[in-house]
């Protein structure tokens, strides 16, 4: 009898190209046949096609009956599930797009004449343009050589073609990683899909050439795909024509397609009314300094691309209507998602400030990854990335990990016939060590079973496998894969810091058993005379809610604990989180769980081992407060999240996130948590009124316009804001009725404002005078106060400035000053607030 699924799409745009590239490979490793049905459209596929898939245009929230019927269709049915619960993690959600029309204050000031697009990714550049020739399935069709062989030859020719087209792309996902790895496989995906090949060699019979047969086909399924009511999946025709073309040039010659290929000899902005991805890989990405595009939305893979390498683009640009320059620099910038094609001087030099100032701000936070992650006082803090491969550990380490807080090491023991040996496993690891340069990694124990199956191992039908035959219940019964997994953790640990941590422990009996077993590998690598760490650390995973009430008894055992909130949540709450009639009761941030996780704190540290979190919380900023006040050691996360945590943590001191989180601990409900946690500004300590970073010296400003700017970009610099456009508004608002000058060469420029995250009082001195309200100004002093201070905090410290500036002896103070330092101590010794 068959087993039949009911999935609800998670997906926000869609089962497109990537996911139904995964569901189509997993479904391929089983014998059973497995029908997928949309219930919303009625469309049916064969789920081992992706293109079928695509093609049965499955929206977010669409419902879709899933049939699987053999002799392995349970087994099939469990790696199923647990790959389409997995889906929302794997999916790369685009960007937000934007069509603003919104134009910073300083930038409207010089009145560019600008043309409007909508924006992929933001950024600005300024470059010469260069034109990329876009293919078209009209030029496929037109520039076919026409010729005809046996229907025999012909079909050898296109199934050669395929396999030739496959095996690259096989090789080249062992050389890639990150966006290009993910769009490299879903190409793959369609490269080998079953229908298409079948459907292309069907239309050979009809007396025409392979051309013509993957032309036909690569059609055929770009209709099916322009009929869905998702862009994102009308969007992965240009997959299909990039497919095309590179199988046409696979079996005919590079030059089979007349069409020039585009150098880049200097940075450029390159123009295309649509490019596909491998010609956008094709070009020299470091020499790409903006890309706009005519046709390609914002969840193409070129934008997907584009975005990954930080390159400025724009799309919904009218390419008919530019009068390019191929001499003449022009400006892109993907903030307002404006193109400037015959930009003035001003507005040159405009954009020149505004990028070295993203610039700089991407300086900071390159310089910041590679710093110890630390709160505001000092209290540092392991920021860790979970990884399931080697490629994402050089990812993790780029982004500023400290260490691998979680190897999903199961990973390895999938979509495979056979278990890997304890060599493989070994130079794997291995490798993860070196790279790691000294830095621990934790590797987590193989967590297969129950949900996630493997074909190797025999296992019964369950009918709840998250409450199963899984993970550490597993090992007794695999001991000899487990020990074998252990010797290679161990020979990996002689290459630098290694610890083991082992998956859904319950209770302290599984705990000394697996004690056992290493312990036995290690007296048998002794006796082989291999080196090894003989201290490695053993951890266990805080998973299931009876570890809770036996922390004292495991910490006798365990070297250290990771609470795994994503199954911790699941089991807490009794929520399959799969399920979506039941989803809304898996809530991380409900008081009672949060009580839990101050409770494993506690009594971790009571016993004297550190605890670190695991999962999708640890990546959570509005919630990171509650985890440095409950007391978390190490903080484990996609190494996406990294950089933003750093960040994040920095704004922080120890004692605020304590009261905070006494308050929260006491919260009734999840949005009464949300809500606390929005309104208190998270713990972040507060930043003094004036600092030394706060003075600029002797600073280029050609205008009153761009002194504010550069004051303002400032302020962004020193994370005082995040809206400085709009903090720019508020205080032009006060300018253009009453400037601010107030003789003897100074202004102060100043607002009440929302947009400044702690009040600060800006210096500047200018390398030459301005204008400022018809008198020239060599110093200016700029307040910006938050709405949220005392009512009458802004015009006392606006008062006390005038009156310090109407000090003739402090004004010849001022002008005396050598250097930045020593006008920063003059103001801080007259200011007596």
């Amino acid at each position: 009898m068959a087993v039949v699924l009911t999935y609800i799409c998670e997906l926000s745009e869609g089962i497109h190209a990537r996911p139904a590239g995964y569901i189509a490979r997993l479904c391929h490793l089983f014998q059973a046949t497995i029908d997928w049905e949309n219930t919303r459209t009625g469309l049916q596929a064969n789920a081992k096609s992706a293109l079928s898939l695509i093609a049965t245009d499955t929206l977010l929230n669409d419902e879709c009956r899933i049939s699987l019927s053999g002799n392995d269709e349970q087994n099939a049915a469990a790696q199923l599930h647990a790959l389409l619960c997995d889906l929302p993690t794997f999916s790369l959600a685009p960007a937000p797009v934007t069509s603003l029309g919104y134009l910073p204050r300083c930038l409207r000031e010089l009145n560019p004449q600008v043309i409007q697009g909508t924006r992929i990714n933001k950024g600005a550049a300024i470059a010469k343009p260069r034109v990329v020739q876009s293919l078209t399935f009209a030029d496929i069709i037109e520039q076919n050589p026409g010729h005809v062989d046996h229907l025999e030859d012909e079909t050898a020719r296109l199934i050669a073609g395929l396999d030739a087209l496959r095996a690259e792309k096989e090789t080249a996902l062992g050389q890639t990683h990150g966006v290009e790895r993910e769009l490299i496989e879903a190409h793959l995906s369609l490269i080998t899909d079953m229908t298409f090949r079948d459907k292309a060699i069907g239309y050979l019979s009809n007396n025409i050439n392979a051309w013509s047969a993957i032309a036909q086909a690569a059609l055929d399924f770009c209709h099916m795909l322009e009929r869905s009511s998702s862009h994102y999946i009308q969007e992965r025709t240009l997959d299909i024509l990039d497919i095309a073309t590179q199988l046409i040039c696979t079996l005919y010659g590079e030059q089979a397609l007349a069409h020039s290929p585009l150098t880049l000899n200097e940075p450029a902005i390159v123009f295309a009314n649509h490019l596909t991805p491998s010609q956008f890989l094709a070009l020299d990405k470091n020499r790409i300094a903006g890309l706009v595009l005519s046709s390609t939305g914002k969840t193409s893979h070129t934008a997907i691309l584009a975005r990954a390498l930080s390159i400025p683009t724009l799309t919904d640009i009218d390419m008919s209507s530019l009068k390019l320059e191929p001499e003449r620099q022009i400006i892109i910038d993907g903030e307002p998602g404006i193109l400037i094609t015959h930009p003035d001087e001003k507005t040159l030099r405009y954009y020149r400030q505004e990028i070295a100032v993203q610039q700089a701000m991407q300086q900071l936070l390159r310089a910041n990854a590679s710093t110890p992650a630390q709160t505001g006082d000092g209290q540092r803090i392991e920021i860790a990335a979970n990884i399931a491969s080697l490629a994402e550990a050089q990812a993790a380490f780029d982004n500023g990990a400290q260490s691998i807080g979680l190897f999903r090491t199961e990973i390895t023991f999938m979509g495979r016939d056979t278990p890997p040996t304890c060599k493989e496993l070994a130079d794997l690891y291995t490798q993860v060590i070196i790279l790691a340069a000294g830095k621990t990694v934790i590797f987590r124990t193989f967590d297969i079973g129950g949900d996630k199956p493997v074909e190797y191992l025999s296992s019964d039908k369950e009918k709840n496998p998250f409450l199963g035959f899984r993970a550490v219940r597993t090992y007794p019964h695999y001991r000899d894969l487990f020990a074998a997994q252990l010797k290679a953790i161990l020979i990996a640990s002689a290459a630098g810091q290694a610890k083991i941590m082992l998956p859904m422990i319950t209770r302290v009996e599984e705990l000394l058993w697996c004690r056992e077993v290493l312990e036995s590998v290690k007296q048998e690598m002794r006796g082989e005379g291999l080196a090894f760490d003989e201290a490695i650390a053993l951890g266990i995973m805080l998973e299931v809610p009876s570890v809770l009430f036996a922390m004292a008894e495991m910490a006798e055992y365990a070297d250290f604990f990771s609470v795994g909130s994503n199954d911790l949540t699941q089991y807490f709450f009794a929520a399959d989180r799969g399920n979506a009639q039941v989803k809304s009761l898996y809530d991380s941030y409900a008081p009672p769980f949060l009580r839990a996780l101050q409770f494993a704190v506690s009594e971790a540290h009571r016993a004297g081992k550190p605890i670190g979190l695991c999962g999708e919380l640890a990546a959570d900023a509005p919630i990171l407060p509650l985890l440095i006040g409950i007391g978390f050691d190490e903080l484990s996360m996609n190494c996406a999240a990294i950089p933003r945590i750093k960040n994040a943590l920095r704004k922080l001191n120890v004692a605020g996130c304590q009261t905070l989180t006494q308050t929260l601990l006491a919260s009734q409900r999840a949005d009464q948590v949300k809500a606390i946690l929005q309104s208190s500004g998270g713990g972040a300590a507060k930043k003094p009124l004036l600092s030394p970073e706060m003075i600029l010296w002797n600073i280029d400003a050609a205008d009153k316009n761009e002194a504010i700017k550069m004051m303002v970009d400032n302020l962004w610099l020193r994370e005082r804001t995040d809206e400085r456009d709009r903090l720019c508004d508020d205080i032009w608002a006060r300018e253009v009725p009453f400037p601010t000058v107030v003789g003897s060469g100074f202004a102060i420029p100043h607002a009440q404002t929302d947009y400044i995250h702690d009040s600060a009082i800006s210096v500047a001195t200018l390398k030459q005078p301005i204008a400022w309200g018809g008198v020239m100004v060599d110093t200016l002093f700029m307040l910006t106060i938050s709405n949220s201070a005392q009512d009458n905090e802004h015009m006392k410290y606006f008062s006390t400035l005038a009156r310090m500036l109407m000090n003739d002896e402090f004004v010849s103070l001022v002008k005396e000053m050598k250097n930045p330092k020593a006008l920063y101590n003059l103001i801080s010794r007259t200011l007596a607030f």
